[in-house]
């Protein structure tokens, strides 16, 4: 997916963020921000926004020395979602249709985003739980995946943010596990998931967890490690977490199954659909007309 214009700005806004994030000093947050504003500047309009967000981090880590300077904030998200842990489960047990169930459930785990929302820790996570299980969805895309998953030998499952990592352990739980490998960030980048998270979760007790090398939000594939594309292009079936995510890998023609709630204005000029919208979409092709309604 293609830089739209309306992204610079959002990406200025967490370069600021990022930056009061690291460090009080006044003259370096200037340095950062200058920084960023010459990245934004030059950005390649071919590139999607995860590339250039996540140059922009990489330029905050440089210049403060700060490696994961959300830690906290993302020990906090691990900490609130695992507390739900149980009642998420029971919700899937108690369903007439599990896997869906789950499904839905993975994607309100979505909500918990630092880069849509700095303030992502607060968010109310049994009101988006609820939001999700009456979201407008039809039945025939929870058709098609249970095919793609009952036919695909090997499940790439690629995670998008810490918390968020526990709502698809409640998804991983109704996959046949021994297909699924669970891929975190090679470093950290935001709140995007990272191995410590996929531990805290659980996830690497119950499947296979590996590294896609990188310190990007989404899946850059550039930027990724020669082993990671190896795998990635191998699998029979991909399941993608997260709006960047998506930005970074839609225009693939490969298996995959996007689950995402859109969460700004470009999503609403590129998709179609209101910001907010509860999404699952396959090779990038809206699956269900529904959601976009």
């Amino acid at each position: 997916m293609k830089l739209y214009v309306e992204c610079l700005p959002c990406v200025m806004r967490q370069a600021v963020e990022a930056t009061r994030q690291c460090t009080s000093d006044p003259d370096k947050q200037w340095q950062i921000l200058r920084d960023a504003a010459r990245l934004v500047s030059l950005a390649d309009v071919e590139e999607p926004s995860p590339a250039l967000i996540g140059a922009m981090h990489e330029t905050v880590r440089r210049l403060t020395g700060q490696d994961d300077p959300y830690r906290e904030l993302k020990a906090a998200c691990n900490k609130k979602a695992l507390e739900l842990y149980p009642w998420l489960r029971e919700a899937v047990l108690r369903s007439d249709d599990p896997l869906e169930t789950a499904i839905r459930l993975a994607i309100a785990g979505n909500n918990i985003d630092f880069v849509a929302d700095p303030h992502a820790e607060q968010i109310d996570l049994v009101s988006a739980v609820e939001e999700a299980l009456q979201a407008p969805l039809q039945k025939d895309v929870f058709r098609r995946f249970r095919e793609a998953v009952a036919h695909a030998k090997t499940i790439l499952y690629l995670g998008d943010n810490a918390g968020e990592i526990v709502f698809d352990r409640i998804l991983i739980e109704e996959l046949p596990r021994e297909k699924v490998c669970y891929v975190v960030k090679g470093q950290p980048v935001v709140n995007d998931v990272t191995m410590e998270d996929a531990k805290v979760s659980g996830l690497c007790d119950m499947v296979e967890v590996i590294s896609n090398g990188a310190a990007m939000p989404g899946t850059v594939l550039r930027s990724c490690s020669a082993s990671f594309r190896k795998r990635f292009y191998e699998t029979d079936l991909i399941i993608a977490k997260g709006q960047a995510n998506y930005e970074s890998l839609e225009h693939l023609n490969q298996q995959i199954f996007f689950l995402f709630k859109a969460k700004c204005h470009v999503m609403t000029l590129h998709l179609g659909c209101p910001v907010g919208a509860i999404l699952v979409l396959q090779n990038g092709v809206a699956s269900d007309a529904a959601a976009c309604t």
